[in-house]
C-alpha cells in the first residue's frame, strides 16, 4: 500500500463485499456493533426510573443487531442481557471518581459519546452507499 493510502480507498479498490472475510464486510459488522453501541449509551442515559436495564439492552439489540445474526448469537445477546448491571449500579461505575458521581456528569459523557460514535456510524453508513458496498 501507497503511504497516501487509507482504509476507504482500500476499500473502494477492493469492492468485496461477497467474501466471507473480507475487509468490506468487517467494516460493515463494525458499523452494526456501533449502531447498538451508540443505541445503548443514549438509552441508559435518557431511562428514567427504570433500575433493571436488561429490557433497554434487548430493545436496543433488536433495533440493530437482531436481524444479522444467527439462533445462536441472539441466544448470546439474551444471556449477555440478563448480566446488564441495574442502571445506579453502572452509573456509579461510569461515574467520574468512582464513588461521588454526578448523574449530570454521566448522562453528558453518555450522550457526548453516544452522539460522536452515531458520527462514526453515519460516515460508514455513507461510504457504503455512495460507493455501492451493500448488498
Amino acid at each position: 500500500p501507497h503511504l497516501d493510502c487509507n482504509l476507504t480507498s482500500l476499500l473502494v479498490g477492493t469492492q468485496t463485499t461477497h467474501a466471507k472475510h473480507s475487509a468490506t464486510t468487517a467494516l460493515l459488522w463494525l458499523h452494526r456493533e456501533l449502531a447498538f453501541v451508540k443505541e445503548l449509551l443514549i438509552a441508559i442515559a435518557e431511562t428514567q426510573g427504570v433500575s433493571d436495564m436488561s429490557a433497554k439492552f434487548i430493545e436496543c439489540y433488536e433495533r440493530t443487531l437482531r436481524a444479522h445474526h444467527n439462533m445462536m448469537s441472539r441466544s448470546v445477546y439474551t444471556v449477555a442481557a440478563k448480566a446488564i448491571p441495574y442502571r445506579e449500579d453502572m452509573l456509579r461505575a461510569l461515574g467520574h471518581d468512582g464513588l461521588a458521581h454526578t448523574d449530570t456528569a454521566v448522562f453528558t459523557d453518555l450522550h457526548t459519546y453516544g452522539n460522536a460514535i452515531g458520527t462514526v456510524v453515519k460516515y460508514i453508513e455513507t461510504f457504503y452507499i455512495n460507493n455501492k458496498l451493500l448488498a
